[in-house]
Parts: C-alpha cells; structure tokens; sequence
C-alpha cells in the first residue's frame, strides 16, 4: 500500500518562503477551508508537482501554461516541494524544485543514482516505485472542481487506461508494447536473413555454374590435349622410325663412297699419265716429223741417211703406237674412274638429300617434343586449374553451410514470429487483458451501485468491457451520464471515484491512504447527497486519510477530525490554525 505521511512547500505559489507542511497520515478527515485565493488549493499542485513534475489545475500566466510559473512571483527562486511516503516496506523522499532546479528521489534516506535523464529518473518514480501514472493518480486520490477531468468525460482509450491501472494490468500493454518492438526486430531479422539466404543463394548459383563452366573446360581439355599429345607421340614415334631408316640408308651410302678419295686420286694420276704420255707422243711426232723433213743434223751438221731416218721414224712409230696404246688404256681408266666419280658424287647427292630428310625429320620431332612439352605444361596448368577447383568447391561448400545456417535462423525466427503472433493475440484488449477486465467489471459496477444507492441516487449504473455506460432508471428508462443533473453526475463521480479507489484496495495495485476533494461540497452535491457521502467518508476509517478543500467550513467543520485554515498574510499564504496538529 502506497501511504503518504507529509507534504511541505516554499515559494510555491502563493506560498512564501517559511515552508508550509501538512502531515498526511495522522487523521481520517481533514478539512482545508480558507478564503478565494487563500492558497488552499495549493496542496493539490504541491502534491501533483512533486511526484508528475505537473500542475493539477494547470497554471498559467497571460494565458499560457507554463511550469515555471508556479515559483512565487515575488522571491522568484527556491521553489522547493517535498513530499514523504512509504511503500512496499521502504520509505521515500522526493524533493522537486525550480530556480535552481531540483529533482531527487531518496529511498531509506539515500539517494537514488541519477545516471539516467529527467525522462528515465520520472519514469522510475511512476513504474517502479508509485506504479501509477499521472492519470490514474488523478482518478483515484484526487477529484477537483476546477481541472479534474472525471472518468465518464474521458476518452475510452483513457478509461481502459485508468483501468488497467488499478488492476494492475497494464503491464500487459507494456509487454504489448515491447511485444511491437520484438515483432518489429524479428521482422526486420527475419528480413535480414532473408535477405542474406538469396545473396548466398545467388553466390551458390554463381559458384555452381562456374564450378559446371571449370569442370567442363578442365575434362574437355584433357581429353583434347591427351588426344593431341597421343597424335604428336605418334609422329614421333613414326619419324623416328623414318630416320632409323634414313640412318641405315646413309650409312650403306658412306659405305659406297668411302673410296671417294682414293678414286679422285687415281682419276688424277690417270689424267697426270696421259698427259705426260700426250706430251711424249707429241715428242716422238716431231722427232718423227724431223727425221722424215730433214736431212741434216742440225747440232753436229753431219748428213742423216734414208736408212737411218727409216729406222729411226719406225723406232718411233713403234714407239708412238705403245704410247696410243697405252693413252687409250688410260682413257679407259679416267672413263672408269670418271664414271665411278659420277656415281660417287651421285651417292653424295643423294646422302645430302638423306642428311636433309633426316635434319627435317630431327627439326618436325624438335618442334613435336617441344610441342608435347607444351600440353604437358598445359597439362600441369589444368592441373593448377584443378586446385583452384577444389578451392571454388571449398568455398561453394562454405557457402551451403552458410546457406544451412541463415535457413535455420529463418526458420528460428518463423517460429519465433508465430510465437509472438500467439502473444500479441492474447496481449491485445481483446486478449488476457478483456478476460482479467471481464471478471472484474460485475465487482465494479457492484461497488459503484453500493456507492449511488449510498447517496441516494437509485438507478442500475453498468459499464460494458469498452467502459461505455448504460444507466437504467427504476423505470428502466435508458440514460447515459450527460442525461442527468450536475448533482446526480457528481453522484456518479464520486462512486466511480470510491469504486476504483476499494478496487485498488483490493488489488493492491494503486492503492493509496490519501484521498483528496477539492471543493466537492461546494458544487451541486445537495444536503442529503452531502451527509451520505460525509458517511461514505466516515466509514472508510483506517482505509483512507481523506482531505476536503471547502468554502463550507462553518457548516462542515464539526463533521471532520482535523482543520487546516489557509489565509493570506501580506503576499502570502499561511496556515492560521490546526485544531489538531500532531505532536512533533
């Protein structure tokens, strides 16, 4: 339960710099009564600033609203509100104030860290420590005449608001609201992954196809350059044979003309002889020639006689026929020897050409060998070509494990999404919250009944799960809040305020001591309605320390334990006299 035990304010409004405090948990009815601008409204603002940084009656100046106008306009600076209560066995502190400005939230005398912004430092005061926000608070401590908003006038999404609230059920609209959040991550991881499956996909395909395109290439060359490489080793093979063939032919060749020399040399000779023997035939022709023209010897002048020149001519004649004779043998010889030249240069002729097959032959292996050195580099190329290969199936395989993967995760996050479809479901109004709302509307509408025929206003009030209301008279005529009297509707406000307050009691989710009524009595609460509900009051006891501002005093005061009278002391407010101010 959330007590509140005091509230003390200084230049606040109208309120100077000597502190005002009111002690909230001494009494069960107090009644603030003072004159028009007296400054007993403050304790509403106070209150409201203190804990929402918010302006109850939301003040303003040359008709703007505007915080900083509640500092008193006067001293201008040390506003300072502090207000003190305990919760869940812990006691609290929280001091607020403006020029310079203040905020800090004390837990059992310590001070809570302020690491966070002013945001995050309030929203730890209203989630985890007040469990109420502003709203709420307003419903079910505070009914105001002057900007109080009453639960029938506010919007639905305001009333399931207030609702939720004191049953303590928005924690399903926050989970909703991180519920969104999740959804919204694990659409967009979803999509992330999706994203990432098709641009692995599309590398798998482009890794795929230029795997097919290398494995292609690599078999179909191979297959080429083996057929290519067998072709050049047969040729090989086949002109090596050739110039075998060309080696055995050559050598019988050189074997023919290995007589070349000693050939050329007797042809030499011959042709020598039979010059020197033409040469001694032309000798022997003069000689003859001079023996058969001449008489007379020409060195000794002695006469030659016919029988001398006959023997002599005949000597030589003779001579010259062994000479022919032995010229055409020699003739024959060159004839021979000059036709075994012919064949010997013939059969050189040919081993020119046999040496020239035999160099081509050795140039067509040359290029063939170095031709099949070439595929076999080709051959180590593909081979090289192979590797990269396994290196392209290597990452392809990487790529299908990552594939696998980010397919698990899409499938994790499926999942994951029809989950979360499953909790929005059921943390949607439609969902747990309509169920917990359903079981406690009969309790409610019970409550706010008890409370109008408590201050005698009989009729059937029911509010349906979208909190719209019907309300049947005796007659069981239709109505709805705005068909009645300003009194009848204050009737209603105020069971519907009793109502959430024992419902928060009873959930203990805002349930709170304090209850504060600004001017309540005052409006169009008539007198019957006004002794009902100050028994109302009465019979809360313990349950509640309940504050009534008033301009009827005199005609109240007597039916409440304690009196707090506001009054204005130069500029400013003061309390005159508290008839029963707790011992200090």
């Amino acid at each position: 339960m959330l007590i509140f035990k005091k509230l003390s304010w200084k230049n606040f409004l109208s309120t100077g710099n000597v502190p005002i405090e009111v002690y909230l948990d001494k009494y069960n009815t107090t009644l603030i009564s003072g004159d028009n601008g007296a400054g007993k409204s403050t304790i509403l603002d106070a209150l409201t600033f203190s804990l929402f940084g918010n302006s109850f009656r939301g003040i303003s100046l040359s008709g703007r609203r505007k915080i900083s106008n509640i500092v008193n306009t006067i001293n201008e600076k040390d506003c300072v509100v502090e207000v003190e209560f305990s919760t869940n066995n812990h006691d609290y502190k929280v001091i607020r104030g403006l020029k310079p400005k203040i905020f800090e939230i004390y837990k059992d005398n310590r001070l809570i860290p302020q690491d966070a912004n002013v945001l995050d430092y309030q929203k730890i005061l209203e989630e985890q420590i007040l469990k109420m926000s502003y709203k709420a608070f307003c419903q079910v401590v505070i009914l105001g005449s002057s900007n109080y908003i009453p639960f029938m006038k506010l919007s639905a999404k305001d009333r399931r608001k207030i609702v939720e609230d004191l049953l303590d059920i928005n924690v399903f609209s926050i989970m909703n609201t991180f519920l969104k959040s999740k959804v919204s991550e694990n659409k967009s991881s979803l999509q992330t992954i999706i994203n990432n499956i098709d641009l692995v996909q599309s590398k798998i395909d482009g890794h795929t196809r230029l795997i097919e395109k290398m494995e292609k290439k690599s078999k179909e060359s191979i297959k080429n350059y083996e057929e290519e490489l067998d072709r050049t080793n047969k040729q090989i093979e086949e002109l090596t044979k050739e110039i075998g063939g060309y080696q055995e032919e050559l050598e019988d060749l050189f074997e023919s003309v290995k007589e070349e020399n000693a050939v050329s040399e007797k042809l030499l000779r011959a042709e020598s002889l039979e010059k020197k023997m033409m040469s001694n035939m032309k000798k022997v022709e003069r000689e003859i020639d001079f023996y058969e023209n001449n008489s007379t010897c020409p060195t000794c002048d002695q006469d030659i006689t016919d029988s001398f020149k006959q023997e002599k001519v005949g000597v030589k004649k003779d001579k010259i026929t062994e000479l022919k004779s032995a010229v055409d043998k020699i003739n024959d010889a060159i004839s021979d020897t000059s036709k075994l030249l012919f064949d010997i240069n013939n059969t050189l002729e040919k081993i020119k050409k046999v040496e020239k097959k035999i160099s081509d032959s050795n140039s067509v292996v040359s290029a063939c060998n170095k031709y099949s050195s070439k595929i076999n580099n080709d051959v180590v190329e593909i081979n090289k070509d192979k590797e990269d290969l396994n290196k392209e199936k290597e990452t392809l395989k990487n790529l299908d494990e990552e594939h696998t993967g980010f397919d698990k995760q899409r499938q994790t996050l499926v999942e994951e999404r029809t989950d979360l479809g499953v909790i929005s479901s059921l943390l949607k109004d439609t969902g747990i919250k309509s169920k917990i709302i359903g079981y406690y509307l009969p309790i409610m509408n019970k409550l706010i009944n008890h409370y109008l025929v408590s201050m005698d206003f009989f009729c059937q009030f029911t509010l349906d799960e979208g909190f719209d209301e019907t309300i049947k008279s005796r007659y069981r005529d239709d109505f709805t809040y705005f068909n009645f009297s300003e009194g009848e509707r204050l009737r209603i406000d105020l069971s519907l305020l009793l109502a959430w307050r024992e419902i928060a009691r009873l959930k203990n989710s805002v349930n709170c001591n304090l209850l504060l009524l600004d001017e309540v009595f005052d409006s169009s609460l008539d007198t019957v309605g006004t002794e009902e509900f100050i028994k109302i009051l009465n019979s809360l006891g313990n349950k509640a320390n309940v504050f009534v501002i008033t301009h009827k005093a005199d005609q109240l005061i007597d039916k409440f334990q304690n009196n707090l009278h506001f009054i204005k002391k130069g500029n400013f407010s003061e309390i005159t006299f508290n008839m029963h101010k707790p011992n200090e």
